[in-house]
């Protein structure tokens, strides 16, 4: 638990000293000073009730009358102050969840990691839930146990020398020897709290794992939830209800086991605690009665040592009464933890030279392939051997091992990191890719038109002309209208939305992956030849198994990988580069190791 912490603190103790370290500490001490002034009223109210009792033993009706004018003020103190510290403590919470939302969320949405990381084997699942839940329990249960932490502090120092001067003196014979024991009730609330907080960690020490467990099983089940979503037409069209009913049951019922550990030792844990407070309201009263009967306290202050007794009790029992929440929090700190560091390993092993591809921009105007090899994220080999160079404003289609035509689409944009060699880009390109699964953003269409870009970029007579060319033109009137475009659109009205924004954003090279995978070959060689036309200089590579479209294209990359990985390139027609026209694959370099590999000795 100490570790982690420690851990949490490093990642997300930049909010007190980055930008918002002004802001930060104004609230934190705002927190401190409400803390402060909510002791002092817990020891007036000491004080008042001290007061109170001793007017009523005495039976002065106008000194009672005088100390409820008090205690009305005391109220009014207390309501003004918790509202103040309420109000700060929530601000403070906030900004700081937003803060560490920002960092990890954008470290993970940072040059393809969110991508990478599902293909690293043992990366950590469900980052959504980490970065929405463990994020937001993390954050707001730290201040709050920092906060209440900080309070039993205040409160335990004031209140031990308040109860160390009630407690008088009491003369003990041991052996005939008299002893003078003064401050008495102090010792026995350290040895009662003590003996409470050994037992409590001793029955709770499971729960931060059983905690822990618990909510990746949540995590689990939501994920099963949105993918059911996500997939929501597939599945009725093939009547898979029932299949996904038994897997969402499975998931579920991870989460009843996890819910059933955690409840045996919340139980534990609960039925310590009851008996702890309980016996905490009457223990400081039997202790003192003695004192009280043998007329050395008065009633008042009798009432003041018992509540004193309690105040120091349960300073002294933080660790019994915030043990669940700990646990929670705890638990929810690692989550996010094992997030950033997975994210934080895969930028490091990418930067490092030597071990990952290399692609750069250059001063020339080809893309270059140079002794690639290609590997997976656990290191292994999937291909090598690959050289080949593609000229501006060819139009190039790459058939054969589609696995192999994704991979180097994602090595080209600078997402699949993992292998060696080297990729060289025109250094004034302007790239655009368009995925077979293209992703339409829940907004406008003329925001999913412009994506990434800003909606503004593009006036509406461009986007509607875009739109008519690629024949969606019904869709004009609806430019401006949000919606769910990822259902409201088929696949084939998605695929043409993606030339639609081809044609608005105009690059220079094209990559297109299965652009007719839910077209026919005449519809996808139509949108080929709108691109052309409004785009005659760009360059196309498409990575296509319809190999009827050869003619358009000019220039045919055959990729063909053997059984040991090695790649032959049959380039044939258009304007391919002088030599052999089937290129031999390079030999196979030594396996990379996991993590991306070590050089060679």
């Amino acid at each position: 638990m100490g570790g982690t912490l420690r851990r949490f603190a490093r990642l997300a103790g930049g909010y007190w000293t980055g930008s918002e370290r002004w802001s930060a500490c104004l609230l934190t001490a705002l927190l401190v000073a409400f803390g402060i002034l909510q002791i002092l009223l817990v020891i007036r109210l000491n004080l008042w009730s001290a007061d109170l009792f001793d007017a009523l033993e005495r039976r002065d009706a106008r000194e009672v009358l005088v100390q409820s004018a008090v205690f009305a003020a005391i109220v009014a103190g207390t309501m003004a102050v918790n509202a103040a510290h309420l109000e700060a403590r929530r601000r403070l919470q906030m900004a700081w969840r937003r803060w560490l939302t920002m960092r990890v969320g954008d470290g993970w949405l940072d040059r393809g990691r969110q991508h990478q990381l599902t293909l690293v084997p043992g990366a950590p699942g469900n980052p959504d839930a980490r970065i929405a839940d463990d994020i937001r329990v993390a954050t707001e249960a730290s201040i709050e146990l920092a906060n209440s932490l900080f309070y039993c502090v205040l409160l335990l120092g004031s209140f031990v020398s308040i109860l160390w001067g009630l407690s008088g003196t009491v003369r003990l014979a041991l052996g005939g020897i008299d002893l003078a024991v003064p401050g008495y009730l102090v010792g026995l609330a350290f040895v009662y709290a003590g003996v409470g907080v050994a037992v409590a960690f001793l029955l709770g020490r499971t729960l931060v794992q059983v905690t822990d467990l618990r909510q990746s099983a949540e995590a689990g089940y939501r994920s099963g939830l949105f993918r059911d979503l996500e997939q929501a037409e597939t599945i009725a069209l093939l009547a898979g209800e029932g299949n996904e009913r038994q897997r969402l049951r499975a998931l579920f019922q991870a989460i009843v086991a996890s819910w059933r550990l955690q409840t045996r030792g919340l139980r534990r844990l609960t039925l310590f605690t009851s008996a702890y407070g309980t016996m905490s309201a009457m223990f400081p009263i039997l202790v003192a009665a003695p004192r009280y009967l043998a007329g050395d306290l008065t009633l008042g202050g009798l009432v003041q040592t018992a509540q004193a007794f309690q105040q120091v009790t349960a300073a002294l029992s933080w660790p019994i009464d915030n043990f669940p929440r700990l646990a929670e929090t705890v638990a929810s700190m690692e989550r996010v933890l094992v997030l950033q560091h997975a994210v934080d390993t895969i930028g490091a092993e990418v930067g490092r030279p030597g071990l990952a591809i290399d692609v750069a921009a250059v001063s020339g105007s080809s893309l270059t392939f140079i002794d690639l090899t290609i590997a997976d994220a656990d290191g292994g080999i999937l291909f090598s051997g690959i050289s080949t160079e593609i000229r501006p404003g060819e139009r190039v289609l790459l058939l054969g091992d589609p696995r192999l035509a994704r991979a180097l689409f994602k090595v080209v944009a600078r997402v699949w990191p993992w292998g060696r060699g080297r990729v060289e880009l025109p250094d004034d390109a302007a790239i655009h890719f368009l995925p077979a699964s293209l992703h339409l953003p829940a907004d406008t269409l003329r925001a999913i038109l412009a994506y990434p870009d800003e909606p503004g970029m593009f006036d509406q007579a461009a986007c509607v002309q875009a739109l008519a060319r690629v024949g969606l033109g019904d869709l004009g009137p609806r430019l401006d209208s949000p919606g769910d475009w990822m259902r409201q659109l088929d696949p084939s009205q998605r695929q043409r939305a993606g030339f639609a924004r081809i044609l608005l954003k105009r690059p220079s090279w094209i990559f297109l992956e299965e652009p007719g995978e839910a077209l026919d070959t005449a519809a996808e060689l139509a949108l080929m030849q709108v691109i052309a036309e409004a785009l005659p200089a760009a360059t196309l590579i498409t990575a296509s198994h319809h190999g009827e479209l050869e003619a358009f294209y000019g220039r045919t990359l055959r990729l063909e990988p053997a059984a040991d990985g090695r790649v032959f390139v049959r380039d044939s027609g258009g304007r391919a580069p002088a030599g052999e026209k089937i290129r031999p694959a390079w030999p196979a370099i030594e396996v990379i190791r996991r993590g991306f590999g070590e050089g060679p000795g």
